[in-house]
C-alpha cells in the first residue's frame, strides 16, 4: 500500500518520465525514494538518489521535482541528487506568505541544516536558477558549484513592463491555456501532448496562489540581485541556455557570463526554456562533466 500512495504522489513524475525518455521499458525502471523533511514548521517534499557530491536540482515556477525526472537517476550514477519541491510546490506545504527569492532561498538552506547537508551544488532551472544564483551571493558557505539554467533573478533596474496576457497563461487556470504558455516553452511542440498539458494544469492549480505571489514580488523587485551582487559569486558557475527560448531572453546569458567572474556559458541547440527535458541527454552529460571535472565542452 505505501507503494502505491508513493506511485500516486509522483503521477507528474511518472508522466515525465513517459513524456520525456521515450515511455517505459520492459523492466522497471529505478525510481528515486519520496521522502518529507520539516522546515521552519512546513512539510517540504523531495525526491532522493545515488551517493557521492550531493546535487540539489530546483525547478522553475508552477514545477516540481518532477520536472527533473529524465535527469535524476542519470545522475545519481555520479552524484548523490535531490529533486526538492520547494517551498509552496508539488507536494511541499504551501503557506500563504510573500514569496520571493529570498524566501524561497531561505527555506533552502534551513532545508539543507535540516537533513545534514552542509554544502551541495545547485541546478536550478528559470526560478530555480533564480534561487541558486541567490543563495550563493547570500549564503556562498552553503554552495559548491551553481548551474543556472535559463533563469538568473536579476532585480528590475526600473519600471517592469508586464505582458499581462502572458502573466495570466504563465498561471494558467484552463487546458487552453497551459497548452499555449507549454509551446512557448518548447521549441519543439510535439512535445506539448495532451496528457503533458492535462498534467501539468493540475499541478499548476495547486500552486495557483504562490505563482501569483512570485509575480509579484518579480514586479516589485523584490528579492532579486543586482549587478553588483551578481559579480560577488565565487562558486564555479555553468550558465545553460535554451537557444530558442521564448520565455527568458537568451542575450540574459551573456549578461550572467559578464557578471560572474569565470563563469562558463553554454546555448543548447534545438532548445527552448527547459534543456533539463527538451534536450536531457545533453543536459546530463554538461552537467555531469561541469560538476566533476569544473569543465565543459559544448
Amino acid at each position: 500500500m505505501r507503494s502505491r500512495a508513493i506511485l500516486l504522489r509522483l503521477v507528474p513524475f511518472a508522466a515525465a518520465v513517459i513524456l520525456f525518455t521515450g515511455g517505459l521499458s520492459a523492466q522497471p525502471a529505478p525510481q528515486p525514494a519520496s521522502r518529507f523533511a520539516t522546515v521552519f514548521g512546513f512539510k517540504m517534499h523531495y525526491l532522493e538518489a545515488g551517493q557521492g557530491p550531493t546535487v540539489i536540482l530546483l525547478h522553475g515556477l508552477g514545477g516540481d521535482g518532477s520536472r527533473w525526472a529524465p535527469n535524476i537517476m542519470p545522475l545519481a550514477a555520479h552524484f548523490h541528487v535531490i529533486a526538492l519541491d520547494e517551498i509552496g510546490f508539488g507536494e511541499s506545504d504551501k503557506p500563504l506568505a510573500d514569496y520571493n527569492d529570498g524566501m524561497l532561498s531561505e527555506f533552502l538552506v534551513e532545508f539543507m541544516k535540516t537533513i545534514g547537508l552542509p554544502k551541495a551544488s545547485l541546478v536550478g532551472n528559470s526560478m530555480g536558477a533564480a534561487i541558486a544564483a541567490y543563495t550563493a551571493v547570500h549564503y556562498p558557505e552553503h554552495v559548491e558549484k551553481i548551474v543556472l539554467a535559463d533563469g538568473a533573478g536579476y532585480k528590475p533596474s526600473g519600471a517592469v513592463q508586464v505582458d499581462p496576457h502572458l502573466h495570466a497563461i504563465q498561471n494558467s487556470t484552463t487546458l487552453a491555456e497551459t497548452r499555449e504558455f507549454f509551446r512557448i516553452m518548447f521549441y519543439n511542440k510535439s512535445l506539448v501532448t495532451d496528457a503533458m498539458v492535462r498534467a501539468n494544469l493540475m499541478l499548476r492549480l495547486r500552486s495557483a496562489y504562490t505563482i501569483r505571489k512570485v509575480q509579484e514580488s518579480g514586479a516589485t523587485g523584490r528579492g532579486g540581485l543586482t549587478d553588483a551582487e551578481m559579480s560577488t559569486i565565487k562558486a564555479p558557475t555553468l550558465i545553460m541556455w535554451g537557444k530558442y527560448d521564448g520565455l527568458a531572453n537568451p542575450a540574459t546569458a551573456d549578461r550572467l557570463a559578464k557578471d560572474i567572474y569565470g563563469a562558463q556559458k553554454v546555448v543548447v541547440d534545438n532548445c527552448g526554456h527547459m534543456p533539463q527535458l527538451e534536450q536531457a541527454a545533453e543536459f546530463n552529460r554538461m552537467v555531469t562533466a561541469f560538476l566533476t571535472t569544473g569543465r565543459v565542452a559544448n
